[in-house]
């Protein structure tokens, strides 16, 4: 296979407006658009029953983030003492230049850090683990 386009990662969301606010206000996200996707589709691709609204958001490296937004809110799952006792995507991971700030900034719009905050100022690589305001875990990776 010849990947012909960056990398998209679909997420139900419950509140669809606060989590375009975080992805874009934390980790700079821009919306590149949005579509009702109908239910005569989204059944035979086995994502929602009744249709939904799909808003594509754009990472700063060019990965692409797909908030998916049905019209009865998915259940939210609980997240595992250890992200690696279940199959599935467990995390995202992305690298930025401001550690520090990065995870103040989400914590203040309602994310978790769920990992150790000494891991935030070691020597070296810098890294912490969080959950967005919905219960996603994502990684974020400060390199020395």
């Amino acid at each position: 296979m010849q990947q012909v386009a960056p990398l998209e990662i679909g997420i139900p969301v419950i509140d669809l407006g606060r989590m375009v606010a975080f992805y874009h206000d934390v980790l700079g996200c821009e919306e590149m658009r949005r579509a009702d996707i109908p239910a005569t589709l989204t059944q035979k691709i086995s994502v929602a029953h009744d249709g939904y609204t799909n808003v594509w958001l754009k990472f700063p490296g060019g990965e692409v983030l797909k908030l998916v937004s049905p019209p009865s809110p998915p259940t939210r799952r609980d997240r595992p003492r250890y992200l690696s006792t279940h199959t599935g995507i467990a995390y995202m991971t992305l690298y930025c230049s401001d550690l520090k700030g990065t995870v103040a900034k989400a914590e203040q719009c309602g994310a978790i850090l769920i990992s150790d905050r000494a891991l935030t100022e070691q020597e070296g690589l810098k890294l912490a683990f969080l959950e967005d305001p919905e219960g996603n875990v994502f990684e974020l990776v400060q390199p020395d």
